[in-house]
């Protein structure tokens, strides 16, 4: 017989996936915007405000470049039945310190705008993979892999 009860994954353990790693794609991006315009704390609210918009869309890249890395280590999380939020926190830390290694993002943006570079961008990435990584375990980490046989 091909497959038992409980080998293979079921449809709504798929969905809480996809949705968890939306969401924590999503408030991973709000993260790295965030430390984006805290380092620029001199200018006025509402520069803040708008460019703190501008800087959550624009970081939409970030989540771009992270969904194929994220997702194979979702999938090494799940196989493994790994539940820690050390695992997932260090997956996204590994998550996001590729995709600023692999973006290039410093490099494309150095002369298309007037304000200054991004100091920290490296800890930032980090930061932003770490705190996606623990809304995923939230949301979903933390019962990876109930589709495994015991």
């Amino acid at each position: 017989m091909v497959g038992t009860a409980g080998t293979h994954m079921s449809l709504s353990r798929i969905i809480v996936i996809i949705v968890a790693l939306i969401v924590a794609s999503v408030v991973a991006c709000a993260a790295l915007a965030f430390g984006i315009i805290a380092a620029d704390m001199d200018s006025n609210p509402i520069e803040r405000v708008s460019f703190f918009a501008g800087s959550f869309f624009a970081t939409s890249y970030f989540g771009a470049v992270t969904i194929v890395p994220a997702f194979v280590l979702i999938v090494l999380g799940e196989t493994l039945r790994m539940r820690s939020v050390i695992y997932y926190g260090a997956a996204g830390a590994l998550v996001g310190l590729a995709s600023y290694f692999g973006s290039n993002i410093s490099l494309m943006l150095e002369n298309t705008t007037d304000v200054p570079p991004v100091e920290h961008a490296l800890p930032l990435a980090a930061a932003a993979g770490i705190i996606g990584g623990v809304v995923y375990w939230l949301i979903a980490g933390r019962k990876a892999g109930p589709w495994r046989a015991s």
